[in-house]
């Protein structure tokens, strides 16, 4: 990764402190299809690194675009739309397999953990709600959901625990109970609802996705 004559500064919103500043960027790569040795369509991608100056961790942001992405031509100049996402830390999920109101909740709760860690876990809670909801929970109370997603077997018995801590430390943000909370505790009810919703989104429509892909593979195969 080029790290060198790399001067400029740009204002990114530092997903691990929560601070919008200038940011020096502080590495640069790019690639595309002119590194292809033969390529009939062109793209090109450039990732840069950029260093927080006020919790001095790093950001990763990459920037892509295509022959597809015209956004705009006349008879001197062509220019190519493109797009950019934060790859680090991460802030969102990349998947169209999230029902939109868990991950607009999810995404929420990523984007202030290091903000408001009270409010994060709120948001949390609200996101396993609504995850239940989504999965057939019919009562009322965030406590009654979770007797019924035990009850229907929705989650391993490793989940289903941590849905007891979500819980609790969600009560405790809302209600200002007097249990201490900790940037810990909001790391990892973050990365136990990731999982939940690995497990009962994002992984079956990829379990679905290669098993179409095994299928044609099979199918391909030469008949004994």
């Amino acid at each position: 990764m080029r790290s060198c004559d790399l001067p400029e500064e740009e204002i990114i919103k530092c997903f691990h402190c929560g601070n919008e500043t200038p940011m020096p960027k502080v590495g640069e790569y790019s690639w595309g299809s002119r590194d292809e040795e033969f390529s009939d369509f062109d793209f090109f991608y450039k990732y840069e690194l950029f260093a927080c100056p006020v919790c001095h961790k790093v950001t990763l942001r990459e920037i892509y675009s295509d022959e597809t992405m015209i956004g705009y031509f006349d008879r001197y100049q062509v220019r190519c739309d493109e797009t950019n996402r934060i790859l680090f830390p991460l802030n969102t999920i990349d998947s169209a397999s999230v029902p939109g109101a868990i991950k607009k909740s999810y995404d929420a709760a990523l984007k202030i953990k290091c903000i408001d860690e009270y409010a994060c876990l709120m948001s949390i809670r609200r996101t396993l709600e609504l995850i239940l909801k989504d999965n057939g929970a019919t009562k009322w109370g965030l406590s009654d959901k979770i007797k019924e997603a035990a009850k229907k077997e929705l989650l391993p018995d490793t989940l289903m625990e941590a849905l007891e801590w979500i819980k609790q430390l969600g009560d405790t943000a809302a209600h200002d109970k007097k249990l201490e909370v900790d940037q810990y505790d909001v790391e990892n009810m973050i990365e136990f609802v990731g999982f939940i919703i690995k497990y009962l989104y994002i992984m079956p429509d990829k379990m679905k996705e290669y098993k179409k892909h095994f299928k044609r593979k099979l199918d391909a195969m030469p008949k004994e």
